[in-house]
């Protein structure tokens, strides 16, 4: 049974019993089209409020979901041992199915979104679209050697810090970030930077990629990358755009998702 924490005409935030876990999600909305948003390390729900507050709520139905050791789902801890992302993906794909929703789409942000293509390529008779920005399916050296600038918290922005103290408190961002980092070293080192490489062939659901230019954390080149290897793919770049675009831009960056979205898949002709 769901257990409800917090009940308005606008968002019901809700935790529910999943493989083991307290899995917290909000529900917004009550359209037909259901989608599962997946966010990227230390997320949060405001990062989503483009997504939230523009998306029809006729339309679609968001879930919102908080991965073990992030949000409202903890306890536990944050765990970063081998073939994390994989366990998220299998704990979303058993949120949707506690909660009885048989089709929906998947939409993630950075790391969310290479667990959304995860989820996709293993719930693919279930995944109707895939929707992800500012991700990656690989790590490369230089990649990392950027990400070690950022280990210590307290150098980061006011805007960037301040939100995340206030909600894990600033011992729990600074070790789970850096849990983070040495996760991806270990991916590089041991599994030749494969971050979800190896399942973008598997995908068959029809894919749209977002990217920015100016993204310093994820560039450009793997969105591109994402697009050569998932077969019937979209791909849109923002100029200029940095890590966050749908923050940066958020009407177009709705529209584009919400077109998308509403595009329905023909079916394929014999050949």
């Amino acid at each position: 049974m769901d257990q409800q924490i917090t009940v308005s005409t606008e968002m019901i935030s809700t935790k529910i019993k999943v493989k083991g876990f307290e899995i917290h999600y909000f529900k917004i909305g009550n359209g037909p089209q259901k989608l599962l948003i997946f966010p990227g390390t230390l997320g949060k729900v405001v990062n989503f409020r483009p997504l939230t507050e523009h998306l029809s709520r006729e339309k679609y139905t968001i879930y919102l979901w908080d991965p073990p050791g992030y949000g409202f789902s903890r306890p536990p801890n944050r765990d970063f041992s081998p073939g994390f992302l994989y366990r998220d993906a299998d704990c979303a794909i058993a949120l949707m199915e506690a909660l009885d929703i048989d089709k929906y789409s998947v939409l993630g942000w950075c790391n969310g979104g290479c667990t959304a293509l995860i989820a996709a390529s293993k719930a693919s008779d279930r995944v109707d679209k895939v929707v992800v920005w500012g991700c990656n399916a690989y790590v490369t050296n230089e990649e990392l050697d950027v990400y070690e600038t950022t280990r210590d918290v307290r150098t980061w922005s006011d805007a960037r810090r301040l939100p995340q103290f206030e909600m894990y408190g600033e011992e729990y961002v600074s070790k789970t970030w850096c849990g983070w980092i040495n996760a991806f070293w270990k991916i590089l080192n041991d599994d030749a930077g494969d971050v979800c490489r190896g399942v973008l062939a598997e995908i068959n659901a029809p894919t749209l990629i977002l990217h920015g230019t100016e993204d310093a954390l994820v560039p450009v080149e793997h969105a591109v990358y994402l697009h050569n290897h998932i077969k019937g793919s979209t791909l849109e770049i923002f100029p200029d755009g940095k890590h966050y675009i749908h923050i940066m831009y958020p009407l177009k960056f709705v529209s584009i998702v919400d077109n998308f979205l509403s595009i329905k898949q023909k079916l394929s002709s014999a050949w």
